[in-house]
């Protein structure tokens, strides 16, 4: 579904999300929606919590995360007025009267450390393709109103870096061995349109050869 309806993008870089969504929520009508986007679950429980906090109950945020059933999302988009989400929001779900969307631009990834030899979680600038998801949430049912609180050029970025080049390669080349192909990594880059770094699939290869050793 496109937009039909104009929507106006504001820059506030770095401002404060919680003081924005305030300000919005004290002009908005009735039934507007403001959805806020942040890079973690954990992120979006603390929003919920302080908002209210610094709002004295008068304001009540609802969480959208990954975890959670689509009854309840469901029963929180039918109800609420104020969301904190993660990337759940992008797509899936269907907001009745959405006015305002407030963007931090940032994602929290998994991307596997090769000094570390583990996957840690890391917070970085959302890609073009995600930020244009976010700001077509807009829109659809009425003029729209899209806040970027970040300072970062969405344009350098296009596309998300593809899942291959920033997982553990070792399971992957174990398991492209086992297959019919019984060939790994260093053929199937040639069919990858973006491949992970030489580094990375060298570590693997030298990783697997000492797994080889102590068997």
């Amino acid at each position: 579904m496109g937009t039909l309806y104009p929507v106006k993008q504001f820059k506030r870089p770095n401002a404060n999300i919680l003081n924005i969504v305030q300000e919005l929520y004290n002009k908005r009508r009735r039934q507007d929606q403001i959805l806020c986007f942040v890079n973690s679950a954990s992120e979006v429980n603390q929003c919920c919590r302080l908002l209210a906090e610094i709002s004295q109950n008068t304001i009540v945020a609802y969480p959208l995360v990954q975890s959670q059933s689509s009854v309840a999302q469901q029963e929180y988009l039918e109800k609420g007025s104020v969301f904190f989400s993660t990337t759940v929001a992008e797509t899936s779900l269907t907001f009745p009267s959405l006015k305002y969307v407030v963007d931090t631009g940032m994602i929290n990834i998994p991307v596997y450390d090769i000094q570390c030899k583990r996957t840690i979680l890391k917070e970085i600038p959302a890609a073009e393709s995600t930020i244009k998801q976010r700001l077509g949430r807009l829109g659809r049912t009425q003029p729209g109103e899209y806040y970027a609180l970040y300072d970062f050029d969405v344009k350098l970025k296009p596309f998300p870096t593809p899942q291959i080049c920033q997982s553990d390669l070792i399971s992957i080349e174990f398991s492209l061995r086992k297959s019919p192909l019984k060939d790994g990594l260093g053929y199937l880059k040639e069919f990858l349109p973006e491949t992970p770094k030489k580094t990375a699939i060298d570590y693997t290869m030298d990783e697997l050869i000492q797994m080889s050793k102590s068997f």
